[in-house]
């Protein structure tokens, strides 16, 4: 217990440190995030010190639960390595993080403040952007720390985002990295699903990562050098927007 119960401490005195540094900056939703976490490890530590079976350490702490939603839709995203849609982030990260992610309803708009009003830059959760209009792409989600070019979508840059995924999320099946906590059974079951849409894979017969990453990687590179060629060709012109426009976006016209 005692061993718990400090870790909890530590846990606590280093959100308190964050909390004061959010606070300083002024960053709002990032002290109501710590917050959260902070009385989530008081609770965890009042429950050890009143006599309750003592959990493990990672149990009482439970950090992947605390992470914020703007948190795990980062760390999806970075496993994904390509835009994708917020249903896709939510399965993927529930099959390879074990925990569900909270409502992503306001979470564009918040990002958006936040860029527009912090004094101190992080990495944020942006909309991929259309290629040919600049303006934010419907419920389609990337890393403010990707290349402009990445987080642009041409006409053929879907396929190429499906299959860049499939690739990444095979790897880091076979390699069960430490990173990945989720559920093994969860994992092949949304590998599967991704393979039925994959020429080759497509028999509806269970292929192992190896396969998938293999064939999805063939087709990855024959559809590559062109997406990526309209992509750069747009992130040139992409490139003379205001930095917000590069995150978030052009404005949709106004009718008149």
């Amino acid at each position: 217990m005692d061993e718990a119960l400090d870790a909890i401490e530590r846990e606590m005195d280093r959100l308190r440190t964050e909390i004061r540094s959010a606070a300083e900056s002024s960053d709002a939703e990032r002290v109501t995030e710590l917050r959260i976490q902070l009385r989530a490890a008081q609770a965890g530590w009042d429950t050890l010190l009143l006599g309750a079976p003592a959990p493990s350490p990672v149990t009482a702490l439970a950090p992947r639960s605390m992470k914020s939603a703007r948190e795990q839709v980062l760390e999806t995203l970075t496993l994904i390595g390509a835009p994708a849609a917020q249903k896709t982030i939510r399965s993927v990260h529930a099959a390879f993080f074990g925990t569900a992610l909270a409502s992503l309803a306001t979470l564009r708009r918040d990002e958006e403040r936040s860029f527009r009003s912090r004094s101190s830059p992080r990495t944020h959760v942006c909309p991929a952007l259309v290629a040919d209009t600049l303006r934010p792409a419907r419920s389609t989600l990337a890393s403010s720390d990707w290349p402009l070019s990445q987080r642009l979508l041409a006409p053929g840059s879907d396929r190429v985002n499906y299959l860049t995924m499939a690739v990444n999320l095979a790897e880091a099946a076979e390699r069960a990295s430490e990173e990945v906590t989720g559920d093994s059974d969860a994992i092949k079951k949304l590998l599967h699903g991704i393979a039925l849409n994959i020429p080759g894979l497509s028999t509806g017969q269970p292929a192992d990562a190896a396969r998938i990453r293999a064939v999805a990687q063939r087709e990855l590179d024959h559809l590559l050098p062109t997406d990526r060629d309209t992509r750069e060709k747009a992130a040139r012109r992409a490139a003379q927007l205001d930095a917000a426009e590069r995150l978030f976006g052009t404005p949709a016209p106004q009718n008149t």
